[in-house]
């Protein structure tokens, strides 16, 4: 390929939360700000991007529009939208799944009637793999495949339930297909270690932290008008949760801390942000413990937001089960936040206990409501924490600028490649 020709990229992908529904609305996206971010990165190089996504569209929604100032976007409509949410709703995900084949079928289809022939075939997670793979063979173009971290490793190696394993056969077999680029978030799931298992060319493997923003902390941020602005008191400590509301983040833990926090500060407060499939099961707790006055949720907070909260922590917990070395904590960091984590997946590979952040093991709720305890009867230590936290953040991470150049740079060889 020539330096005056354009190529031509296609993103393969089903939804995504505050992404493909925030741009139908006129709305900057949100949500993982790597997914959007690759779109508008080649755009930006010079790329004719097409986006090609199934999701909920409204009732007469065109099938094709051009969006964030030049990206070519295919919608397609989920079909049985209102089963599916329904399905969803009720927690019988699982019966989605044979949905799976019409949304196959759906994407050839688009494809076959967009005529768009690209020089590369980006599948956006494992979802449309199978289906990019044929395509980038039939027009000659190159095939990457992108994953946003993996449970493989966990289902195969930290647990011995075999339904589980089952269901993740589809994102294992993936592995196995043609790929030129294998992109992987480098998010604590252990996702380099699944790509030796699987014996994947690890000359093809690229493992990347996210990138961050950098301007995230605010000086001389007014955290007394922001816990006014929350309707607490001026003195309160807030201990601040941010992610989805899923089973294996694990706030149950931080709720059970706090019954234990509260007889030594009862101006202490828990704000909880985010929402997802748990959050009824956790309103039920903080009502059997009788902590309504001390726990809020505040539901999910638009990403551009997100600082304000972070800036007004007096102490960010994360207490997942999987990993917690994942965009929440490096952005808890760069703001210089006191965090208190756990020491699971990978964790360690940022943060150092009592150093810039406090890292349990095993990370319980009585061992995270004791060593929030040590920091609030100890306020200077607090401020050491977080002002190495966010030294270290500014030494040690990327912008997002720069991580999507590295991406960019790495599709702009395969096209070298391709002559």
């Amino acid at each position: 390929m020539t330096d005056t020709e354009k190529p031509t990229i296609a993103f393969l992908t089903g939804p995504w939360s505050n992404i493909d529904d925030n741009i139908r609305k006129g709305m900057s996206p949100g949500g993982v700000p790597s997914v959007a971010g690759a779109w508008i990165a080649c755009h930006k190089a010079r790329f004719e991007v097409h986006v090609f996504i199934v999701t909920q569209t409204e009732p007469g929604w065109p099938k094709e529009t051009t969006e964030l100032d030049g990206i070519h976007f295919h919608w397609i409509s989920q079909p049985f939208q209102r089963l599916t949410n329904w399905l969803v709703n009720n927690k019988l995900i699982g019966l989605v799944k044979p949905l799976w084949l019409i949304w196959q079928l759906q994407m050839v289809w688009r494809i076959l009637t967009s005529r768009v022939r690209p020089n590369i075939v980006y599948s956006m997670r494992s979802t449309f793999v199978l289906v990019g793979c044929i395509w980038s063979k039939i027009c000659g173009a190159k095939f990457v495949q992108r994953q946003y971290g993996t449970w493989l490793y966990h289902l195969w190696f930290e647990q011995n339930k075999w339904l589980p394993r089952i269901k993740s056969l589809g994102t294992l077999l993936a592995f196995k297909f043609p790929t030129d680029l294998y992109i992987m978030t480098n998010d604590g799931t252990n996702g380099d270690k699944v790509a030796e298992w699987l014996s994947f060319p690890m000359d093809r493997f690229r493992f990347w932290l996210n990138g961050v923003d950098k301007s995230l902390r605010i000086k001389d941020f007014d955290v007394k008008g922001f816990k006014k602005e929350l309707g607490l008191p001026w003195d309160s400590y807030v201990i601040m949760t941010l992610g989805r509301l899923s089973y294996w983040k694990r706030l149950d833990r931080a709720i059970d801390a706090m019954a234990v926090i509260l007889k030594e500060y009862p101006n202490a407060y828990l704000v909880i942000i985010g929402k997802g499939e748990k959050l009824k099961i956790l309103e039920e707790q903080v009502e059997a413990l009788g902590l309504n006055n001390n726990v809020i949720f505040l539901g999910a907070v638009q990403h551009n937001k997100i600082k304000r909260y972070l800036n007004g922590a007096d102490i960010f917990l994360m207490c997942n089960d999987l990993t917690n070395m994942c965009n929440t904590l490096v952005e808890a960091l760069t703001c210089g936040c006191c965090v208190v984590t756990r020491d699971v997946g990978s964790t360690t590979e940022i943060v150092t206990d009592g150093d810039n952040a406090i890292v349990l093991k095993p990370g319980e709720a009585g061992d995270i409501a004791s060593a929030i305890i040590a920091l609030l009867k100890n306020p200077r230590k607090r401020q050491e924490i977080a002002e190495r936290a966010y030294k270290k953040a500014m030494e040690q991470f990327q912008t997002w600028d720069e991580r999507m150049k590295m991406e960019v740079e790495e599709l702009e060889m395969l096209i070298g490649k391709t002559g």
